[in-house]
């Protein structure tokens, strides 16, 4: 009886392990972060992205300068997010790192190849499969 309730222990502990490892399994989604942005000036904008999604936006104040970004409101990933803020600029944008992207201008060679968004080979794991320019 007491081996029996050992092992009945064991299987209890094993399959407690195994829901926690499951539940805490990477998601193979991308991550969305809600935003609400208001339609503004670009650079007041990108502060506010970052201010929302914990990511550090490095750009010269130039390169925003005249510029209105259009209201971002709802959950969408920092790519897509970026994306639509940028849309109508001449602007793209480059992930250093996970935590820091880079807005600059676009090239002639980016345009002349994409239409719109990011481009180049740099992949982030923020937007799984997501590619960004090099500026």
């Amino acid at each position: 009886m007491q081996v029996r309730r050992n092992v009945l222990l064991c299987l209890c502990i094993v399959a407690i392990a195994w829901v926690t490892r499951l539940a805490a399994a990477p998601s193979s989604e991308p991550v969305k972060y809600h935003f609400k942005i208001d339609s503004q000036p670009l650079g007041t904008a990108l502060q506010q992205f970052a201010g929302q999604s914990g990511v550090q936006i490095i750009f010269f104040s130039q390169v925003t300068e005249g510029l209105q970004a259009p209201a971002v409101h709802g959950s969408y990933t920092i790519s897509d997010a970026l994306e639509m803020l940028l849309s109508g600029s001449h602007l793209i944008f480059r992930v250093i790192n996970p935590k820091t992207i880079e807005i600059c201008p676009r090239t002639v060679k980016d345009s002349s190849i994409f239409s719109i968004g990011p481009v180049g080979a740099l992949r982030t794991p923020m937007d799984a499969g997501r590619r960004a320019s090099v500026c």
